[in-house]
């Protein structure tokens, strides 16, 4: 089953009820059934809670039993079927709709699941699990308003109840609210130390607010509590991209792709190092790779990290740039802008990229189009002012000269890359040295 994250503890608590023993032979039935399921010695409780029902088909607490050890043994359509006969017998017991949506949830019949759950707490309004095990489901559906809600009320019922902050918490990240799904994750470290995926999530934040340090320490302590967790090594990657050590980047990604190479971001970040380090042929395959499970995935993946199919294939550009092969380059940009017609980086590719293939005054279009999207974007600038400079050779017009002084002067004025800004100054100066411009 997909999980979003975390796969929270247990969803379903299981309740066996002992049964008084009495000389009734169906009693005793179900009092040896309860013993049996206790010792985990599930086929001979199967066996007894059978020979119950077989004694009477219409003994309401039969059916719950079975239907539990149907769910302790995976055992889901039999479960379901069982738990289904119990409410129909007795359509006010809410314990049998909370198992229900064990099962339920067992198959990714997550609507079933919710509706189960929503008449458990109709009939309970004090179950903390159902609640919480809503807040999941939600989490899952990406309805965040109503994971937040359903969560709030859990652990105001329950304030030690974790797994409802977690829930929370990874609601609040989907939404943005970056302060809300720290102080979640925190409540949960708190209560249970030994949470990965909470871990995972608060270095998650720290990253988004260049809070490396911290960001470090919860992904070791991610990694430390589950080694085993591929999230916790890609972004622990990304986080050494950002310090440039592209050698633990390389490392921790190849980690995170061992454990789990169905990501296709941990394939898009390691494509997107490879670029960096100019081992282009590498970042083809990985980027190939992460077009095609991206493309084939039905991905319910979120949050501010997330790349779309745009970003990979601008990403898979660059490596073909890298190799020379201009055309396939252009191809991909145009399929980025394609997939998202707002997206400006993209855009200042494509210009970029016709400008270098000999197609100035499309790359010159493209840039204008990138520069009323994103303004601020210096890059545009300084590919646009190339791209006037070829077009005052090519036309022997030195007027488009001081077009390309002003886009270099902007560029300046936006960029904080020294390289591009001492760029920007050479060709100035060339130009004044020239008498292009003044």
């Amino acid at each position: 089953m997909k999980k979003i994250g975390n796969l929270v503890a247990v969803l379903i608590s299981i309740v066996i009820l002992f049964t008084a023993c009495g000389s009734d032979p169906t009693t005793e039935y179900l009092r040896q059934g309860d013993t049996y399921y206790d010792q985990g010695q599930f086929v001979e409780a199967l066996a007894e809670y059978s020979k119950a029902i077989e004694r009477n088909p219409n003994l309401v607490t039969a059916y719950t039993h079975r239907g539990a050890v149907y769910n302790a043994r995976a055992e889901w359509d039999l479960a379901i079927a069982d738990l289904t006969k119990a409410i129909e017998l007795d359509p006010n017991r809410a314990d049998n709709y909370q198992n229900r949506a064990f099962a339920y949830l067992a198959k990714e019949k997550y609507d079933l699941a919710i509706a189960d759950l929503n008449k458990t707490i109709q009939l309970d309004p004090k179950s903390t699990l159902a609640y919480s095990n809503l807040s999941w489901l939600y989490v899952h559906k990406q309805d965040w308003d109503k994971a937040i809600d359903a969560a709030s009320k859990a652990v105001a019922l329950d304030p030690k109840l974790y797994d409802a902050y977690y829930n929370r918490g990874v609601a609040y990240y989907a939404k943005g609210d970056m302060k809300n799904a720290a102080a979640d994750m925190d409540t949960t470290l708190n209560i249970n130390p030994n949470l990965a995926p909470a871990y995972n999530y608060r270095g998650q934040i720290d990253l988004l607010s260049d809070n490396l340090t911290d960001a470090l320490i919860s992904f070791n302590n991610a990694i430390e509590k589950d080694p085993d967790m591929a999230q916790a090594y890609k972004f622990r990657g990304l986080l050494y991209v950002d310090k440039k050590d592209s050698a633990r980047a390389l490392a921790d990604l190849n980690k995170s792709i061992e454990i789990d190479d169905s990501d296709a971001m941990a394939y898009y970040y390691r494509g997107n190092v490879n670029n960096a380090n100019q081992d282009f042929d590498a970042a083809l395959k990985d980027l190939n790779r992460s077009i095609a499970l991206e493309g084939s995935s039905d991905s319910d993946s979120f949050g501010p990290f997330k790349y779309d199919l745009d970003g990979m294939y601008l990403e898979r550009a660059i490596a073909y740039r890298g190799k020379q092969q201009l055309t396939q380059a252009v191809a991909d940009v145009r399929k980025a802008v394609e997939l998202n017609p707002k997206y400006a980086p993209a855009q200042v590719s494509l210009g970029e990229f016709l400008t270098v293939n000999g197609d100035v005054e499309e790359g010159i279009n493209v840039l204008t189009q990138a520069i009323k999207l994103d303004p601020t974007i210096a890059e545009a600038y300084i590919n646009r002012a190339v791209a006037y400079e070829i077009l005052a050779v090519m036309k022997k017009d030195n007027s488009w000269y001081y077009l390309s002084a002003e886009d270099l002067k902007q560029a300046i004025k936006l960029s904080t890359d020294q390289q591009l800004i001492d760029a920007a100054n050479d060709g100035l100066r060339k130009m004044q040295s020239k008498g292009y411009i003044p």
